[in-house]
């Protein structure tokens, strides 16, 4: 969203961002502090991809996590028809037992 409007955005290490000195507490105040520290090239920027990959995996994350689901609920429904198979059974074993 940023980027679309023409800024130029940076992902810093929160590691290195702690490490920085002079850290404030409120929100206004500590971008302020971030601008400041990027402007003294004090933060090393991380890398980001283009947005092209970033989609790719986006759709990849989604497709895995999509596959993930749809295996847990292939393995509910073969547990459901497992245990629908079995109950009968015991019912009947145990109704010839008692009589």
């Amino acid at each position: 969203m940023l980027e679309a409007a023409g800024l130029r955005v940076q992902l810093v290490n929160a590691r290195d961002v702690k490490n920085a000195p002079g850290r404030l507490k409120t929100d206004k105040l500590d971008a302020v502090w971030l601008a400041k520290l990027t402007e003294r090239g004090m933060l090393r920027p991380s890398f980001v991809p283009p947005a092209e990959i970033r989609r790719l995996r986006d759709y990849t994350r989604l497709r895995t996590n999509l596959t993930r689901e749809r295996t847990r609920h292939w393995s509910r429904l073969e547990k459901l028809l497992e245990d629908a198979r079995s109950a009968p059974r015991a019912l009947w074993s145990g109704a010839r037992a008692g009589g």
